[in-house]
């Protein structure tokens, strides 16, 4: 119950609004998450656009022998609500619309998000073994991905450090085995190191080429921590090379409020660089009705500008790449307006500040802003 992408757990205390029922012995789960956005940004890259973010997640359970198996599936229609392959968001960064980077915007989920069948057996009293197969998944590398972060659910647009951070949460060909004693779970995963191509609607697939281990640790029904480590076979499209990444996380929810802090690190071996990127972000639902969002970001961007990219790295040393440090610090509101289970509506805003070099105020402005106005609808009791 605590799997919220792949194996990556949030804290057992966290809340899981979904609908469950039983059919026959399957044990049967549902629920959904939309947002209708209207954005706007200033500065010389800022741009405005409607467009929706969304998904929903079904999943079915039942004894099997002396455990458990469990289907589940997370479906997005993101390649349908957000038109020309992205969407607007300053100094992001990561895969490609119309065989160019994407640079100041974020593209859109695959319907596919994932499709996985899980076996978890115990043992020795509070031990666990686990086996995890997907053909579209998350590995053992990261915590539980933006999306489907209850500290980050009431932010609409992707964190800016994604792509250091937890971007692996759709992957191909994911196999997961792991092993969970008492307050203690290790876990490694080998999976096909690609990210998706830019035709969201099918499955990519692909050969297991990269493998990624994550030890996680829950003291507590309130707390979460994991550090992971992983090695991506030539994951960029555009861009040559492997990768390797590392994350720490640890999540907390008591009552109403959850938060994260999250250190991302990744090595380029296009130009042989670590770029490092940390996240902190708190939501605090109050009197049922109202939710206060908040998220600081600090990172590494060396994606702003088109590069050149090494292509031999024998023949010759890695290029230079520029590489610009941006902060961006996000406040936000939602107010639930309808209450009624399984159904919850609110409206709601939020504003990002950003700093960045001064070298880059003659690209983004002074002080640019970016402005969000929002109906969210989250369904499940």
């Amino acid at each position: 119950m605590q799997q919220a992408s792949g194996t990556a757990a949030n804290p057992a205390a966290a809340p899981m609004q979904m609908l469950m029922t039983n059919a026959g012995s399957w044990h049967l789960m549902a629920h959904a998450y939309a947002t209708f956005d209207s954005l706007r940004e200033t500065g010389p890259r800022g741009h405005d656009k409607n467009f929706s973010t969304n998904w929903g997640m079904f999943s079915a359970q039942r004894a099997a022998g002396r455990g458990a198996i469990q289907f589940r599936s997370m479906l997005s229609l993101e390649p349908a609500t957000i038109s020309n392959r992205q969407y607007p968001e300053l100094f992001q960064t990561g895969e490609t619309a119309f065989g160019k980077p994407i640079i100041d915007g974020q593209h859109p989920h695959d319907f596919f998000m994932e499709l996985s069948a899980e076996y978890a057996r115990p043992f020795a009293g509070s031990g666990m073994l686990f086996v995890y197969v997907a053909p579209v998944g998350d590995p053992a590398l990261g915590p539980v991905a933006f999306p489907h972060r209850e500290s980050a659910m009431e932010i609409p647009q992707a964190v800016i450090g994604h792509h250091f951070e937890d971007s692996t949460h759709i992957s191909y060909n994911v196999i997961t085995a792991g092993v969970q004693l008492g307050m203690w779970r290790l876990e490694g995963s080998s999976f096909h190191g690609a990210e998706p191509d830019e035709d969201r609607w099918d499955i990519d697939g692909g050969r297991l080429d990269s493998a990624s281990g994550r030890l996680t640790f829950t003291p507590t029904p309130n707390l979460t921590a994991q550090v992971s480590a992983g090695y991506l076979t030539k994951p960029e499209k555009l861009e040559p090379g492997d990768a390797k990444r590392g994350t720490a996380s640890v999540s907390y929810t008591l009552a109403g409020w959850s938060s994260t802090l999250l250190f991302g690190r990744v090595y380029k071996e296009s130009h042989d660089i670590w770029l490092n990127a940390w996240l902190a972000e708190s939501t605090l639902r109050l009197a049922r009705r109202h939710v206060v969002a908040v998220r600081v970001e600090n990172g590494d961007k060396d994606e702003l500008f088109p590069h050149f990219h090494l292509t031999n790295k024998v023949e010759r040393p890695a290029l230079p790449v520029p590489i610009f440090r941006v902060t961006a610090a996000t406040l936000g509101y939602t107010f639930d307006f309808w209450i009624r289970d399984p159904l919850r509506l609110g409206l709601g805003a939020d504003t990002t500040w950003y700093r960045f070099p001064e070298i880059l105020q003659g690209f983004y402005g002074q002080k640019p802003r970016s402005q969000m106005i929002y109906f969210r609808a989250r369904i499940g009791a």
